[in-house]
């Protein structure tokens, strides 16, 4: 039989393969929890904040082809909305031979009547892809930010809608750095 001995390097070599445990079994302060969204029919996925309970959703069941951007919960949209703030995102895409630019324009002609006229685009990326932002208000208490961007011979647009009166009117300066966040974990995936 071995008698076990306790000697300074079995004992730091102990202390070490805890402190490593913990820190493998710790997520780091700054994480917080996020929801995946995936569409498999319009082909991409959003990482949104907080957990899927945090978010009513509903995947479009079939194609965006009308010729306005139709509400949410439309069978033909992705809708997340933020449960706590009311903040949505509408999500479609279709076919297009058409520029970026004529995209854009068909997207903002397809605004609801209660929207004003959106700001000029805006260059930017989607995902690595060329893409422009407008923003407009709706006189039904909205306002919202629209990213327009072709992938893959499809148009996409992403519509953020903030609510601006009401039981939850969002502060205008939640807006961009939510967007910013949506926009930057949008992945295509085709």
């Amino acid at each position: 039989m071995y008698a076990c001995r306790s000697t300074p390097f079995v004992r730091c070599l102990g202390m070490f393969c805890l402190a490593i445990s913990a820190l493998v079994a710790v997520p780091p302060a700054g994480a917080r929890p996020a929801a995946t969204f995936v569409s498999k029919l319009y082909g991409y996925s959003i990482v949104l904040p907080g957990a899927t309970s945090r978010w009513s959703t509903s995947f479009a069941t079939r194609r965006w082809l009308d010729a306005s951007i139709p509400g949410i919960g439309d069978p033909q949209l992705d809708s997340f909305t933020e449960l706590k703030t009311g903040r949505t995102y509408l999500l479609a895409a279709r076919p297009t031979g058409s520029s970026l630019e004529k995209w854009t324009k068909f997207v903002v002609a397809a605004r609801p009547s209660v929207c004003v006229r959106p700001t000029s685009p805006k260059r930017a990326t989607l995902a690595g892809e060329p893409a422009e932002v407008v923003t407009w208000s709706c006189t039904d208490g909205y306002r919202v930010i629209v990213i327009t961007a072709l992938h893959a011979g499809k148009g996409y647009f992403m519509l953020q809608a903030s609510p601006i009166f009401g039981s939850r009117p969002l502060p205008r300066t939640s807006e961009l750095p939510a967007f910013k966040a949506a926009r930057q974990s949008f992945r295509f995936s085709r």
